[in-house]
């Protein structure tokens, strides 16, 4: 079979630039000649009318970032209690460390209206804050130009001033902007009309200066003479605080249309030989396989990636439409796995915030722990001497009934209060270190036996199923402790049974032991009313309790929790979803072969604070 022949990219690049050529160079020459000056003047004043739109762009840009930064300074702490009190100094020590952060000047304004920093700032902006606003406006104080941001102070709900940041419009920051819109920047200040900033030399600077104060330079580009040359300018109102006038020079723009002309008839005069040999056809023959990858293309954009591509006989062309097959299949594969490691990437975000929340809340209950087993400490020995003391009186009022039945009461009361510091100490208290693991399905079901004594199975049932193998890194003791206290609170969330008559249900409690990878998990539930959500993050809290001071005092979970965690675990509580009543979850690191346990693989969903 015959291969057909095929065209170079080349050569049908140059046929269709000739075609070209040849139907538009005659006219577009002579347009050319007589409207390139005009162009030239187009455009430099559509760049200074671009020129407006950055800058604006820029100071809009910039006036957020101000914002944000005048909110955090209005919240500095010790600045509204220093403005309530009109404390100069205290605010002066405010200020200072803001002077550093390269924010700009910092503004405080007191609750009369007086300055204790920065330029001076209008009533009207201060009321403005008053009424709650942040506004961001520029600002003169004669012989500059600022940028203000402001943001209301508030102490207990009440105004007492306001705080924020003011940048200059200087030199430095009109240089970047000069070179974003190609044109030079004046900056010119409210009162006198004197120049804040330039970029542009002196010589140029004042003859368009003279021309704002002579009105003869407006929002409009219009031109003015300086040393010699034509420039354009045109204003943009800083809201009252001054003028930013663009200017462009055209001379040295205008300068090159000779040399244009002459390259313009030389290049016309060659391409109307090849135009007039070079036709049509071979410009159509290249169009038709572009325009139709060009629609390709547009399908893509819009989400088709099977859209037919040119079958053409120009080698370039054939070999572009096979390159962008390549890269649409590429593309579509690229955007699968993007969106497959966004949905990644958002699951990985979740798991972090709640490994955020899950520190935040260890790290609270241990600096309490620690406070509290001090506390418990300190205490011991004083009421130790108190009893002491006490058992010495009771002996000598033995004759004097009523004078030993208070001293009874006293020393019942210090008993108490010594078992309520035993009880903060069992939690911080060191254990036997040979003894680190236990079996948790032995020992739940010792929790259920002593839960059980003297109470009949129709007034509390205790069940506990349990897997095999589950053996947890924690010192029997300790876990008996924690489940004969979640027991406890279980029983007392459903009522007292031991005495009272059997209802239509009986109350329950499960103790499911499980392994969860290299975890045990035990949940103890129970078919109570359940938490209620207000009290669900303080419930391991120390001294936190629902019950009267007479029957607790709130130490058992948040006990319970510190020796789940001192193993290396971690200890949960949540409401449940199949029926009434509290999980409670206590996950421990398993014990594996030559593995004692060092921490838990949790996926477990704390309570936090």
């Amino acid at each position: 079979m015959v291969e057909p022949r095929t065209l170079t990219l080349q050569r049908a690049l140059l046929a269709g630039v000739a075609a070209s050529i040849l139907v538009g160079i005659v006219p577009a020459g002579i347009a050319l000649n007589a409207s390139l000056g005009a162009a030239i003047e187009s455009r430099a004043r559509d760049d200074l009318r671009m020129a407006a739109g950055v800058f604006k762009d820029h100071s809009a840009t910039k006036a957020d970032a101000m914002m944000m930064y005048a909110k955090e300074f209005a919240h500095e702490p010790g600045l509204a209690a220093a403005l309530a009190a009109r404390d100069t100094l205290g605010v002066a020590r405010v200020i200072e460390p803001a002077r550093s952060l390269s924010r700009g000047i910092p503004v405080v304004i007191g609750y009369s209206g007086v300055s204790f920093s920065g330029p001076a700032v209008s009533a009207d902006l201060v009321a403005r804050t008053h009424a709650g606003e942040m506004p961001v406006v520029f600002g003169s104080d004669g012989n500059g130009v600022w940028q203000i941001a402001l943001a209301p102070v508030e102490q207990g709900g009440r105004w007492v001033g306001a705080a924020g940041f003011a940048a200059p419009v200087d030199n430095q920051s009109v240089g970047a902007l000069s070179g974003l819109a190609r044109t030079g920047v004046i900056v010119v200040a409210r009162d006198d009309h004197s120049i804040a900033a330039t970029t542009i030399g002196a010589g140029q600077a004042f003859p368009v200066l003279q021309a704002l104060r002579a009105g003869a330079v407006g929002p409009d580009a219009s031109y003015v003479e300086a040393e010699g040359n034509r420039l354009l300018a045109a204003t943009l109102d800083l809201e009252g605080a001054g003028t930013v006038i663009f200017a462009r020079t055209l001379d040295a723009e205008l300068a090159m249309l000779p040399r244009l002309r002459r390259v313009a008839i030389t290049s016309a005069a060659v391409a109307l030989i090849l135009a007039l040999i070079l036709g049509a056809a071979i410009a159509r023959r290249v169009a038709r396989p572009v325009a139709q990858l060009a629609e390709a293309a547009s399908a893509m954009t819009a989400g088709t990636f099977d859209a037919p591509l040119p079958q053409s006989r120009i080698r370039e062309v054939a070999r572009v439409a096979e390159t962008f097959g390549d890269m649409r299949r590429a593309l579509a594969s690229r955007l699968e796995e993007l969106r497959s490691a966004n949905k990644a990437l958002g699951d990985a975000a979740t798991r972090l915030r709640s490994l955020q929340s899950d520190l935040l809340q260890r790290e609270r209950l241990a600096a309490t722990g620690r406070l509290v087993v001090q506390l418990a400490h300190e205490i011991r020995n004083p009421v130790a001497n108190v009893r002491n003391c006490l058992e010495l009186v009771r002996r000598r009022v033995a004759a004097d009934p009523e004078a030993r039945e208070f001293a009874d009461l006293a020393i019942n009361e210090l008993l108490r209060m010594h078992s309520l510091a035993e009880q903060v100490l069992d939690a911080n208290r060191p254990r036997d270190e040979a003894i680190t693991r236990c079996d948790a399905v032995l020992v739940a079901r010792e929790v259920a036996t002593l839960s059980s004594v003297g109470v009949p199975r129709s007034v509390l049932h205790v069940e506990v199923e349990g897997e095999p193998d589950a053996e947890a890194a924690i010192a029997p003791d300790a876990l008996k402790q924690v489940l004969l206290s979640l027991v406890q609170n279980a029983r007392e969330a459903m009522g007292s049974r031991t005495s009272g008559t059997p209802r239509a249900s009986t109350p329950r409690i499960d103790i499911r032991v499980s392994r969860a990878g290299a975890n045990v998990r035990i949940e103890v539930l129970d078919t109570g009313p359940g938490i209620p959500s207000e009290v669900l993050p303080k419930v391991f809290d120390p001294f936190f309790t629902t019950k009267s001071a007479v029957h607790g005092v709130g130490l058992g979970l948040f006990v319970a929790e510190g020796l789940v965690r001192t193993a290396g675990g971690e200890l949960g509580v949540e409401n449940r979803t199949d029926s009434a009543g509290a999980c409670f979850q206590v996950v421990l690191p398993a014990v594996t072969s030559g593995l004692s346990g060092s921490g838990v693989e949790s996926n477990l969903r704390l309570v936090h604070t």
